[in-house]
């Protein structure tokens, strides 16, 4: 299959190319600035032209609990398949499904679902691996996680849920204020990312789970301190020390000013996260979110208490905010395709249109729409 006259994000940035992809893998891309190399000889029943078309990577999501009615943690393997569905509708190519605090045993079940789920999948999006948000979280900084099953670190039940997921955890969240966080981190960091997670802790500590072997940080100034000019908290360790932070970008959980001021601040440090939950896709009205009521109004997920639980967003509309607010398209595009493979340590496979890496990519419309969607050369959604 050969792509022609796209503008192709390429290294960071735009540039007018033809794109071949076999075997599903990007074989070869001819910027035209350096003329061709007898693709147009290719057999033309494989050739598209896509003049006035972008081409992107796939965006990869690192954070959401749910979609479309279900949820990560309590649903079936037919049910995360029809998830996997809706975030391929949404130019997702390779999700971590993220699992959230919730009574042990049906924690445990998740993992076993989440693992015949990836054993068994043939639509939609690829899980990747999972990302533990929960339970070993602070009960200070909660957010909508359920104080009743949260846990102290616990080394043995962290590798019991492992195990069940055959070993598919990527991101393990914590607070590094619990006892025992440090050892952890410096135990589990040399094969999982650790992210920094619903916590109180100060500047002083961040630095030091920084330190001990953490290189991510959950949702950037949601469930933790915010920036003060004297307790800079994790907000300022994330621009001293060189870590990974989400960022959801639904205009709810931030404020637009404050996503453009860290934009312009570390832009190659954000991930473009939606954390998304059961609601995502659907309409206003009640949900539920880690055992607990949710509910859904003018697209804001609260709890009773009013307190924000998750988003009903899309890493695709999120990518679109970011642009609609002004915040430079080449940088939106890395912070969801680039920046989280990266930060998970899966930048020589997917990520990026590169030769040789996997063919997961999007083409848009100039207006940045989804037109089609690609995971391993394959199409996925058509619109």
């Amino acid at each position: 299959m050969i792509l022609r006259n796209a503008s192709v994000f390429v290294d960071g940035k735009f540039i007018p190319s033809d794109v071949t992809v076999s075997d599903g893998v990007f074989q070869n891309i001819q910027t035209k600035e350096e003329g061709t190399t007898g693709l147009e000889k290719q057999e033309e029943a494989d050739s598209y032209d896509l003049s006035d078309k972008i081409i992107i990577p796939g965006f990869i999501e690192l954070h959401s609990h749910g979609c479309v009615g279900y949820d990560f943690t309590t649903s079936a393997p037919d049910e995360i398949e029809k998830m996997c569905e809706f975030y391929s509708e949404n130019g997702i190519t390779s999700i971590l499904a993220t699992t959230m605090t919730i009574g042990y045993d049906t924690y445990k079940k998740a993992m076993q679902n989440i693992k015949e789920a990836c054993e068994n999948h043939t639509k939609g999006s690829r899980i990747i691996g999972i990302n533990m948000e929960g339970p070993f979280l602070g009960a200070s900084k909660k957010g909508a996680h359920d104080t009743r099953y949260l846990l102290s670190i616990n080394e043995q039940k962290y590798e019991e849920l492992n195990e069940l997921s055959g070993d598919r955890v990527r991101i393990i969240d914590l607070d590094p204020d619990l006892p025992g966080a440090i050892p952890f981190i410096e135990k589990y960091s040399k094969k999982k990312v650790i992210s920094l997670a619903h916590t109180s802790c100060t500047y002083e500590t961040a630095v030091t789970a920084i330190e001990a072997g953490a290189t991510h940080v959950t949702h950037l100034f949601n469930a933790m301190n915010g920036l003060h000019h004297r307790a800079p908290g994790i907000v300022g360790a994330v621009s001293d020390y060189p870590v990974n932070a989400e960022i959801i970008c639904d205009g709810i959980h931030i404020h637009p000013s404050v996503m453009r001021l860290v934009f312009k601040a570390f832009p190659e440090k954000l991930l473009l996260i939606s954390d998304s939950m059961s609601a995502a896709g659907l309409a206003d009205g009640p949900y539920e979110l880690g055992g607990q009521k949710v509910t859904v109004k003018d697209g804001k997920a609260t709890l009773d208490d009013g307190t924000i639980a998750g988003s009903t967003t899309t890493i695709y509309k999120a990518f679109k905010k970011c642009i609609e607010i002004g915040i430079p398209v080449e940088d939106v595009v890395l912070s969801a395709t680039l920046y989280p493979a990266r930060a998970i340590h899966a930048e020589n496979e997917i990520g990026s249109i590169a030769v040789g890496k996997r063919a997961d990519f999007i083409i848009m419309d100039k207006n940045y729409n989804i037109e089609k969607v690609y995971s391993g050369g394959k199409l996925l959604v058509s619109h």
